[in-house]
């Protein structure tokens, strides 16, 4: 596959909290890397994320990355491992290696009932961080360790060795962690109006970027839509970042 020759573009399924798919029925911070229309990755299976799917595509994407074991990234992980073997749509299963065995551990804890070892489910690919990762035979990614309370990791995905998308996860505002995610022209960063230890606030972002080259940026892991920053730009469910063009200067 030829990524120049590609349409590529990163959809975005839900921009939820931790709370916010339990209460309010949006699902969880999640998006898919498509290719000419067609799904290649899914970026997290938190709640909600598998219906988004379904909506969005007919299905889950076989090729699943996971950043990290917050319910709102993973509570669905264990349905689609056991759903999607029972149909023969073996899962391949992206994540760094200490979140990946975080996941098999206490994550899939619950496939055990099946008397098989969750580790039976999927193709994992448990990876080092700046390691390259093919998805194609031009599109890869590279995962980078975020600031959170626990392993998260945020990615670069490049198209023949060069940086196309940025993609922050759950973090909180990190000026070093952000100059590597702004190598690339598209950045996606989780923000929220209130900073934590574990989230960037949407004036921490904004002061951040106001220091920087110009890049096409989309704050997610807002929560609900009135939620949304008013002066960021949102990414909301069901919206197409188009990562043909390289608006950044």
């Amino acid at each position: 596959m030829s990524a120049d020759a590609s349409r590529l573009s990163l959809l975005c399924l839900g921009t939820g909290r931790g709370a916010t798919a339990v209460y309010d029925g949006d699902a969880s911070s999640s998006a898919a890397l498509v290719v000419d229309g067609e799904p290649l990755l899914l970026v997290d299976a938190g709640f909600g994320v598998v219906r988004a799917c379904k909506a969005a595509f007919g299905a889950v994407p076989r090729t699943l990355l996971i950043t990290h074991n917050h319910s709102d990234h993973a509570a669905e992980l264990p349905v689609i491992l056991a759903a999607e073997c029972a149909r023969d749509r073996r899962p391949r299963v992206i994540a760094a290696a200490d979140v990946a065995t975080t996941l098999r551990a206490h994550r899939l804890h619950e496939l055990h009932s099946t008397g098989a070892s969750p580790s039976a489910f999927a193709d994992w690919q448990d990876v080092a961080p700046d390691t390259p990762i093919a998805l194609t035979d031009t599109l890869s990614l590279r995962l980078l360790r975020a600031r959170h309370s626990e392993p998260c990791y945020g990615f670069i995905v490049e198209a023949n060795g060069k940086p196309l998308l940025g993609y922050g996860g759950d973090s909180a505002c990190d000026a070093d962690y952000y100059d590597r995610l702004w190598v690339a022209p598209h950045v996606v960063l989780d923000a929220r109006s209130r900073a934590n230890a574990e989230h960037a606030g949407f004036t921490q972002v904004a002061a951040y970027t106001a220091e920087r080259p110009t890049r096409d940026l989309h704050i997610t892991g807002y929560g609900r839509p009135e939620q949304a920053p008013a002066e960021l730009t949102p990414l909301r469910p069901g919206e197409c970042i188009d990562l043909n063009g390289n608006p950044g200067t």
